[in-house]
C-alpha cells in the first residue's frame, strides 16, 4: 500500500508543481491579508478531489474518512510575509528554474498546502479504507500568530482531532521539540528640548527646562538584554537540531528601534521591539519576570523614567512524545521516503503548533525548509524534490495512523 501511494504521488508530480505555481501567483501577503481569491481557489481544488469541504472566514477545512477511529489533522498556511524589495525574480511568478520553484510562499508555506491536498488525493485514489478521519486545513494569518486562522478554528472547536501533522519547518527530519518565543516592546517617553541649550544631564547641570532623553534611557534596557544574551550562550539544548539551523542556544534579537525627531532635539520618545527565542529547556516565565523586575528597579532609581513594557506574542516551549502511535507513524513515513531512520529534531522558530498543543492535540511538524530557501527574504524558492517528499510524508503518515489493520 505504501508503494502504491508513492506511485500515485509520483504520477501527479507535474500536477502538484502546477498547482503550487498557481498558489504562488495569487498574492496572500499579511499585511494586508486579502485571502478571498486564494481561499476560493484552494476550496475549489479540494472539492474537485471530492473532499468534503467547507470555508470558515477564508480558512479551508476538508474531511475524509469516518468517526470509527482516531482523527488526524493536516495543517498548512495560505498567508505569507510581505514581498519587500530586492527580488531578481517575479515574487508572484511561480517560475521554475532548474529544480527550483521561485516566489513568495514557495517554501513558506504554500508548498505544504499543495502537499497536504495532493497527499489526500493519493490516499483517495489508492482506495484506502480508513479507520478514522483525516482533516485537511489550509489556514490564514499564521505569520501574525494565527489570529482568525488556526487560533479560530481550534479554540472554537471547528476543528478537533487526536493528532496533527503540521507542515512548516525544516526538511528531511520530523520535529518534536519546539522552542518558545516572547515578543516584547519597551516604550520610553521623554521631554523634547533644544539638545544643545538644555541637554539631558544630571544635577547640578540641569533645570526645569532641561530635556529628558528617551533614547539615552533605553540604553540601560539594551545593555541588560545584551547581558542576558551572554548568559544564554552558556546553555545549549540537549535536543538535536536540523543541519540548517546553526544555533543551539536561546537568543535576544533587537528587531526594531525608533526614536527622536531631529539631530538638534532631545528625543522625547524611543520604542524598542525585540524577540526572545528560547530552547525547549528554558523557562520563559522566569525570563519574563527577570525583565519586568529589572524595569521596576530602574523606575525606582530614576524618577524621570517613564517606561511602558508590553508583551506581544508569548509561546512556551513544547516537547512532544516520540514513542506514541502517532510519532511512530510519522517516523515510519520518513523511513519509507528516505530509506533510513530519521530522528526527531528541534525547531526554535514558532509556528501554529502551540495552538493545537494547547488543546491537547499531539502535534509533530514536517516541512520543506532549507537555509538556502530565502523564506521571509528575497528570491524565495523551494526545491521540487522537497515538494514531492513532503507530499509523500503527509500521505504515508495518514496511511500509517488511520489505515485499518
Amino acid at each position: 500500500m505504501e508503494k502504491l501511494i508513492i506511485e500515485k504521488i509520483d504520477e501527479m508530480r507535474d500536477e502538484i508543481i502546477l498547482f503550487l505555481q498557481k498558489l504562488i501567483q495569487i498574492p496572500s501577503e499579511v499585511p494586508p491579508g486579502k485571502y478571498r481569491e486564494i481561499s476560493k481557489f484552494v476550496a475549489s481544488k479540494m472539492k474537485e478531489f471530492e473532499i468534503n469541504t467547507k470555508v470558515k472566514r477564508n480558512n479551508i477545512i476538508g474531511e475524509i474518512g469516518n468517526e470509527n477511529g482516531p482523527s488526524l489533522i493536516f495543517n498548512a498556511h495560505l498567508d505569507t510575509v510581505p514581498t519587500y524589495d530586492g527580488w531578481t525574480m517575479d515574487p508572484h511568478g511561480g517560475e521554475i528554474v532548474g529544480n527550483k520553484i521561485y516566489g513568495r510562499g514557495a517554501a513558506d508555506d504554500k508548498v505544504c498546502v499543495a502537499a497536504e491536498i495532493f497527499a489526500t488525493k493519493a490516499l483517495l485514489d489508492a482506495g484506502i479504507d480508513f479507520n478514522g478521519k483525516l482533516i485537511i486545513t489550509a489556514v490564514i494569518n499564521e505569520e501574525i500568530g494565527g489570529l482568525l486562522g488556526t487560533e479560530y478554528i481550534v479554540k472554537d472547536e471547528i476543528v478537533k482531532g487526536d493528532a496533527c501533522l503540521l507542515g512548516d519547518v525544516c526538511c528531511d527530519y520530523p520535529v518534536a521539540y519546539l522552542g518558545g518565543t516572547m515578543q516584547i516592546s519597551f516604550i520610553i517617553k521623554g521631554i523634547r528640548r533644544n539638545a544643545q541649550a538644555y541637554p539631558d544631564l544630571p544635577p547640578p547641570n540641569r533645570n526645569n527646562y532641561s530635556g529628558i532623553n528617551a533614547i539615552g534611557k533605553m540604553v540601560k534596557i539594551m545593555n541588560f538584554l545584551m547581558d542576558l544574551q551572554e548568559e544564554f550562550k552558556q546553555m545549549k539544548t540537549k535536543y538535536p537540531i536540523p543541519p540548517d539551523l546553526p544555533s543551539k542556544v536561546s537568543s535576544v534579537n533587537f528587531t526594531m528601534i525608533n526614536g527622536g525627531n531631529s539631530v538638534n532635539t532631545t528625543p522625547d520618545y524611543c520604542i524598542l521591539q525585540c524577540i526572545i527565542s528560547v530552547i525547549p529547556e528554558m523557562d520563559l516565565e522566569n525570563i519574563k519576570a527577570r525583565i519586568f523586575n529589572f524595569v521596576k528597579s530602574l523606575e525606582k532609581k530614576d524618577p524621570n523614567l517613564n517606561i511602558t513594557t508590553q508583551i506581544g506574542g508569548y509561546i512556551k516551549p513544547r516537547i512532544t512524545e516520540t514513542n506514541s502511535t502517532f510519532a511512530k507513524a510519522v517516523k515510519n513515513a520518513f523511513k519509507t521516503v528516505f530509506e533510513e531512520e530519521r530522528d526527531f529534531k528541534t525547531f526554535i522558530p514558532t509556528t501554529d503548533a502551540q495552538l493545537f498543543q494547547e488543546k491537547g492535540i499531539e502535534t509533530i511538524l514536517i516541512g520543506p525548509l532549507r537555509g538556502e530557501n530565502n523564506h521571509h527574504a528575497q528570491d524565495e524558492f523551494v526545491y521540487i524534490e522537497d515538494v514531492i517528499n513532503v507530499t509523500k510524508i503527509y500521505a504515508l503518515t495518514a496511511l500509517n495512523y488511520l489505515k485499518k489493520n
